[in-house]
């Protein structure tokens, strides 16, 4: 890299950066020389070295009447760096407390339609090894893809080797290919206390890659996907919560 292109690296104009090597490589000079070594009209040449006497770059002084400029150590670049660099950090918490940071935010993505919303589904190849399901019954299935569809996603699942837990409902659900309880389809079924089976008429997943997907009722069509910790955190709370007063299904069923 070239040496002016190094000093606009670190801040200074083009004709800054001409000026300044002009002096760096003529030591003590006048006005005179500066500008024919650097290019630069001898009139407009005061505007650039006057900011490098602020920056410390040169200094000046008089001799027998006229003033002479000389080049500081080009150590000086370095701690010029530094300064600025030491005022970033410093500064860094005023632009932090106006920064839009989209990564600490929820991404939330809406699907509309049986077809859409199948794609909430796909999740379960991004989880690592577990998804949880809130699953309030056949209807559900049904309006989403049906067994052919919901076949599809356990063998993908299957095939990821992500274990599932399902949460099902007595008298809103039926026994369909590769649904049932058991290891065979890495799968582990709990029957909800029949009091709450009224109460809940969403699907709602847990994807282990911290995202939440809610599955709405066949009239309504829509499903949502929401990629937030705090809220995969909280759902998977009230989970295990209803998970435990929920009663195992048998080998086979469900």
């Amino acid at each position: 890299m070239e040496k002016e292109e190094l000093l606009q690296n670190i801040g200074l104009t083009d004709k800054e950066a001409k000026t300044y090597l002009a002096i760096l490589e003529l030591g003590s000079s006048t006005i005179k020389p500066i500008a024919v070594r650097a290019g630069i009209k001898r009139t407009s040449i005061y505007n650039f070295i006057d900011h490098l006497v602020e920056l410390g770059l040169i200094s000046h002084a008089e001799v027998s009447g006229r003033t002479h400029y000389n080049a500081i150590s080009p150590h000086r670049l370095v701690e010029i760096q530094k300064e600025r660099t030491r005022a970033l950090q410093d500064s860094l918490p005023q632009f932090l407390s106006v920064f839009n940071d989209q990564a600490s935010k929820p991404k939330i993505s809406y699907f509309e339609g049986p077809l859409q919303v199948r794609n909430i589904g796909l999740e379960v190849k991004n989880c690592h090894k577990e998804v949880c399901y809130f699953w309030p019954g056949n209807e559900l299935t049904e309006a989403i893809g049906g067994e052919d569809y919901w076949n599809k996603i356990n063998d993908l699942r299957v095939n990821s080797g992500v274990y599932s837990r399902l949460i099902r409902f007595h008298g809103k659900d039926h026994l369909w290919e590769k649904s049932a309880n058991g290891l065979e389809y890495l799968r582990e079924t709990r029957w909800s206390p029949r009091k709450w089976q009224d109460e809940m008429d969403v699907a709602i997943a847990l994807y282990d890659s911290g995202k939440v997907g809610i599955f709405g009722t066949r009239e309504e069509a829509y499903g949502i996907l929401i990629e937030s910790q705090g809220l995969h955190k909280s759902m998977k709370m009230f989970f295990e919560l209803m998970w435990d007063q929920s009663t195992p299904a048998k080998p086979g069923e469900g």
